[in-house]
């Protein structure tokens, strides 16, 4: 059975929409990523807000800093926390810039110490693994970290399928990540442009990864999970997303942000919103209106008029 594996998303999946994500049974889901520079200066109260966990839920660290690194993830692994994941993919300018993040792949042997010290650090059954781009400005090293991870014993690699310079510009090249699953015996999970069940029928036939990671594809469409479930066992997809499923989850997501966050106003919960109802007939007014209404029971009234 493939896997379905949800990606750590900055300001995306926070508590509510990972308790709605857990409904359609993927196989693990990552709360947003977490900097070890942060949870080494924040107080307890301040890191339970970024690390509130739902049962089973894996985290991903970025950083450099070994030592910061180390102590983060016991700290982490305290909290219950099974599966532990370093970020070697991020592109983003202000983590690139300070040397973590996707930078790392220009360094796999400093990939290699920390992975060490990792799992040298944590106890034999906390999982840790790992999730690279295919280099930095041009392919480089996939391979090399790939074989590194399984030197280390990572539980798996996930690899996205672009550059940092890339960004997420152009299209994710699965021909890399299937050089990594056929030089590497330890899991391959595939990431990048997957939106569809389509998508990752035919990226996981082609490379023969042992699952894919969604990131993108789950904006406002939690259902893709279900999709590629159908589309892999049935070679269709039985059960098709309608608009009143889109109108009813965005209604159940303000419910529960409201639910989750003792009735005070999430301003992020709009963008769920708006993701909702992206393609839907007659909703660019909607969407308008929502992004200025700080009311959860105005904005349910306002979908339910979409009807």
């Amino acid at each position: 059975m493939k896997k379905i594996y949800i990606a750590p998303i900055a300001g995306v999946t926070d508590y509510t929409f990972r308790g709605i994500l857990e409904e359609f049974k993927p196989d693990l889901i990552f709360t947003e990523m977490v900097s070890v520079n942060a949870l080494s200066v924040l107080n307890d109260k301040t890191i339970s807000k970024i690390l509130r966990l739902r049962e089973g839920n894996a985290v991903q660290i970025f950083g450099e800093d070994i030592e910061k690194i180390k102590s983060s993830a016991k700290y982490i692994e305290n909290l219950g926390v099974k599966h532990i994941n370093l970020n070697c993919g991020c592109p983003m300018k202000k983590i690139v810039n300070c040397g973590y993040g996707a930078a790392l792949v220009k360094e796999p042997e400093k990939i290699r110490t920390i992975l060490s010290e990792l799992r040298s650090c944590l106890k034999d059954d906390t999982k840790i693994s790992i999730k690279i781009r295919i280099g930095y400005k041009e392919p480089e090293n996939y391979i090399k970290i790939g074989k590194i991870a399984e030197e280390i014993g990572c539980d798996h690699i996930t690899v996205h399928g672009r550059t940092r310079e890339q960004l997420y510009s152009g299209k994710a090249d699965w021909q890399y990540i299937k050089e990594v699953k056929d030089n590497i015996s330890i899991p391959v999970i595939g990431n990048g442009d997957i939106f569809t069940g389509e998508d990752a029928l035919e990226k996981i036939s082609y490379s023969n990864v042992d699952g894919v990671m969604l990131a993108r594809g789950i904006f406002g469409n939690p259902w893709l999970i279900e999709d590629i479930r159908e589309i892999l066992e049935y070679g269709e997809i039985k059960t098709p997303t309608t608009k009143e499923d889109k109108i009813k989850m965005a209604i159940e997501h303000l419910k529960r942000t409201r639910l989750d966050n003792d009735e005070k106003f999430v301003f992020d919960v709009r963008k769920h919103i708006s993701w909702y109802l992206k393609g839907l007939e007659n909703s660019t007014e909607a969407k308008r209106k929502i992004n200025q209404i700080d009311d959860y029971d105005e904005i349910i009234r306002l979908l339910e008029g979409l009807y």
